[in-house]
């Protein structure tokens, strides 16, 4: 009996009804049927599937989020040698093992080995933590010896020693022959031995939970109405789909250049006006993530436009100069006239990698809107021109959506 009521818990499990943001700009709704680290499966309301491989999507988003209330306050914030952050209600550590209880009931069990610290949170601390950025450089150092992290006249004290467990009685160490044991409530926080410095692949994907923790994901697996995820760290953890608030596709594997400041922004008329260059400046210079006239970018495909949420609207002559982060391989873009410009603009679009033409495309009158990728493996600095090809600027204005970078 108990076995059916299992099997029938398990058929009724209420599937996911997410929101996926494409690479493309475009916006999939549906219910989740299926995710992989390689694809996700969405379910229309007419019964049809649509399949998207991951390295297609941005983003994914459940439609329907968990209540705060059905989860408990947080005592404590793992950081786990991967940098991901675990908001835990209860926590026990012994020689090898941790046993965490997450703010929404779920226990799970990771190695010791794959924490690397833990900062308490007391319930009457300040709503703006004075002390994050002394925490984070610690974080940043990779721990010879256990220790203990103190706030001593208003700054973080590192005493190392030999962290035993952690228990309801609090945190057991050893100092040179002397042990004793600590409440919580006496220390900031705690750093882990690191044996060595590890080296992790790039993530799947981060998994933001609605209770502000983040798993940075080496594989996600769909199971019903949970999530299982494998941490980079090899940490698994599964996680009632219902407490997820995203999956970001895009962290450490998309890089978006309106997202990126540009060392360079440059704009030059070719004809002189009574304006003064300055106030030029602010009409025509580059513009993220909208078009000259303040209005979504569009690029009109077979006589109707389509919008996009993000990129960059260039007027004849402009040039924008990114430095490049190491690790990415492709530029990605669909390039085209702005419709306002169809039938007038005569431009040309230039990429340039560290003084090397990686791309040149002719835009004339009507043009067609064209998918871009180029190479720019090992390129440091990349160079975007839009240039006129007469003597005149007039409607040479183009849109680049979804610049992004790819790893």
């Amino acid at each position: 009996m108990k076995m059916l009521c299992l099997i029938m818990l398990l058929l009724t499990a209420a599937t996911p009804a997410v929101e996926v943001q494409q690479l493309d700009g475009s916006v999939a709704e549906g219910t989740l049927v299926d995710l992989t680290s390689k694809s996700l499966t969405l379910q229309a309301s007419d019964q049809t599937t649509t399949t998207l491989g991951t390295k297609e999507i941005i983003g994914v988003k459940p439609v329907v989020t968990s209540p705060a209330e059905s989860r408990k306050a947080p005592t404590s914030e793992l950081i786990l040698a991967d940098d991901s952050h675990v908001l835990v209600s209860d926590l026990q550590v012994e020689s090898r093992n941790a046993k965490l209880t997450l703010t929404f009931g779920e226990q799970v069990e990771i190695g010791r080995s794959n924490i690397k610290a833990v900062r308490f949170l007391h319930p009457n601390a300040e709503e703006n933590d004075p002390h994050q950025e002394s925490w984070q450089k610690l974080l940043a150092e990779n721990s010879t010896q256990d220790a203990i992290v103190l706030v001593r006249d208003g700054v973080l004290v590192v005493q190392e020693l030999v962290i035993h467990n952690i228990n309801s009685e609090g945190i057991q160490i050893q100092l040179d022959t002397i042990e004793r044991t600590v409440a919580p409530s006496k220390l900031y926080g705690l750093l882990f031995f690191q044996r060595t410095a590890r080296e992790f692949a790039a993530p799947l994907c981060l998994v933001h939970l609605q209770d502000n923790s983040t798993l940075i994901a080496k594989s996600v697996r769909l199971t019903g109405d949970r999530l299982q995820i494998s941490t980079l760290v090899g940490s698994d953890l599964p996680i009632p789909f219902s407490q997820i608030r995203d999956l970001d596709y895009a962290a450490g594997n998309i890089q978006f250049l309106d997202e990126m400041k540009p060392s360079l922004v440059e704009w030059t008329p070719i004809l002189r006006s009574a304006i003064g260059m300055r106030e030029l400046a602010l009409i025509y210079q580059p513009r993220m993530n909208e078009s000259f006239e303040n209005e979504p970018l569009q690029l009109e495909f077979d006589g109707q436009p389509v919008s996009f949420t993000r990129g960059i609207a260039m007027h004849a002559t402009s040039v924008l100069v990114y430095d490049l982060p190491s690790g990415f391989r492709q530029l990605s873009l669909q390039a085209g006239i702005a419709p306002r410009s169809l039938g007038m603009c005569t431009a040309k679009l230039q990429i340039v990698g560290d003084q090397k033409i990686l791309l040149e495309k002719e835009f004339h009158e009507d043009t067609p809107p064209e998918d871009i990728v180029v190479n720019i493996s090992g390129v440091r600095r990349l160079k975007i021109i839009v240039a006129a090809l007469d003597d005149e600027d007039f409607g040479d204005t183009l849109h680049l959506c979804q610049a992004r970078l790819l790893k």
